[in-house]
C-alpha cells in the first residue's frame, strides 16, 4: 500500500510539472507588448487604465458591453447597422481586447462598471441605453443600478444573471496553469457558445484568439477572478429603466437558472427568444437581434407617450 502511495504521489508529481512546463510553453505566446498592437479604434486612459473603444454615428447613445473572452469585435454587425441612426460606443473592458493591462488595477466587475461610466463622463454622455452580453450584462447590470440616472435603456443578451462567487479560493496555485487552461477552454466554450459550429470561421476564431497573445492577458485574467471577492450584491430594486432580455433558444452555456433568475429579480423586463441562436446570438442571428435591438431602442416609456401627447394638446 506504502509503495502505491509513493508511485501515485511521483505520477501525480510528474503530470503536474509536464503542465507546468506545457502551461509555460504556451504563456510564451503572450510575446506582443500592448503599446506595440495595432487598435482599430481609439484608446482613452481612465486614471491610468487605457480603455480601447469604437465611436460612430450620431444620435442617442448606445453603449455595447462585451462578454468573457469577448470585445469589441462581438458587436461588429450592431455597430454596423445601429450606427446609421445612433451614436454607438463599443468598449473593451480592461485587460479584454485591445485595452490595456494594467498590473494593479482593480478588475472586480464593480470597477469595470465604474469605467463605463468613466468613459462616459469622458466622451461627454450624459445618459445612454446600455446592452450587455453575457458578462457584460452584469456590468450592464452595475451601471443601471449604481447609475440610474445615467441609464435610457437596458438590453441584456444572453447574460448572466449577477450570481458572482464572492470567494475563488486557490487562486494563487491556479496562475501558473492559466496559459494552458486558456487554451483549452477557448475551442471548447467557441463549439459550446455556437448552435451551428459551421459559422465558427477562420476570422472569429482569430479574432477572439489574437488579443490573447498580449503579454499580461494572463496576469489579467487571474486578476479578474481574484478581484470577484471586491464585487457586491447588485441591488436590482435600483434597476427601474425599461429592460430588454434577449436570448438565444439553444443556449448551451450559460445554466437555465440564471434566466430564471434575471427574470425573477427584473419582473417587467421584455423576454424575447431568437430561434436558431447559442450563446453568441448577435453573432449567429445578426439580423432577427438588430431588428428587436433597435424596436426596442425606439419604443417610448409611458412618460414618454404622456409628454409627447401633452406636447400635440398644447
Amino acid at each position: 500500500m506504502h509503495r502505491i502511495l509513493i508511485i501515485l504521489s511521483a505520477f501525480i508529481g510528474a503530470l503536474v510539472a509536464s503542465l507546468l512546463i506545457v502551461s509555460r510553453l504556451l504563456a510564451r505566446r503572450e510575446r506582443v507588448a500592448w503599446e506595440d498592437v495595432a487598435k482599430p479604434g481609439k484608446v482613452i486612459d481612465l486614471a491610468g487604465a487605457p480603455i480601447h473603444y469604437v465611436d460612430e454615428g450620431s444620435g442617442p447613445t448606445v453603449i455595447l458591453i462585451h462578454g468573457f473572452g469577448g470585445h469589441a469585435f462581438s458587436y461588429r454587425h450592431q455597430i454596423a447597422d445601429l450606427s446609421r441612426d445612433h451614436r454607438v460606443v463599443a468598449l473593451d473592458l480592461l485587460g479584454y481586447g485591445y485595452s490595456g493591462r494594467t498590473k494593479d488595477a482593480d478588475y472586480s466587475l464593480t470597477a469595470q462598471a465604474g469605467r463605463v461610466i468613466g468613459l462616459m463622463d469622458a466622451l461627454g454622455i450624459e445618459r445612454a441605453s446600455l446592452v450587455g452580453h453575457s458578462m457584460g450584462g452584469e456590468v450592464a447590470m452595475r451601471v443601471a443600478a449604481g447609475h440610474p440616472d445615467r441609464v435610457e435603456r437596458l438590453g441584456l443578451v444572453a447574460s448572466v444573471s449577477g450570481d458572482t462567487p464572492n470567494r475563488l479560493r486557490g487562486l494563487r496555485f491556479v496562475r501558473p496553469l492559466l496559459p494552458l487552461m486558456s487554451h483549452i477552454a477557448v475551442d471548447r466554450i467557441l463549439r459550446v457558445s455556437f448552435s451551428d459550429p459551421s459559422k465558427i470561421t477562420a476570422e472569429v476564431r482569430d479574432a477572439y484568439t489574437d488579443p490573447m497573445q498580449i503579454r499580461g492577458s494572463m496576469d489579467g485574467l487571474h486578476r479578474m477572478m481574484s478581484d470577484a471577492k471586491r464585487d457586491e450584491a447588485i441591488n436590482y430594486e435600483r434597476i427601474t429603466q425599461p429592460t430588454l432580455i434577449l436570448w438565444g433558444d439553444d443556449e448551451r452555456l450559460l445554466p437555465e437558472f440564471m434566466l430564471e433568475r434575471l427574470r425573477q429579480r427584473l419582473p417587467r423586463a421584455d423576454l424575447i427568444t431568437v430561434m436558431a441562436a447559442g450563446h453568441v446570438l448577435l453573432e449567429e442571428q445578426p439580423a432577427a437581434c438588430n431588428r428587436v435591438l433597435r424596436e426596442f431602442l425606439a419604443a417610448k416609456t409611458a412618460d414618454q407617450a404622456e409628454a409627447d401627447g401633452a406636447a400635440v394638446r398644447a
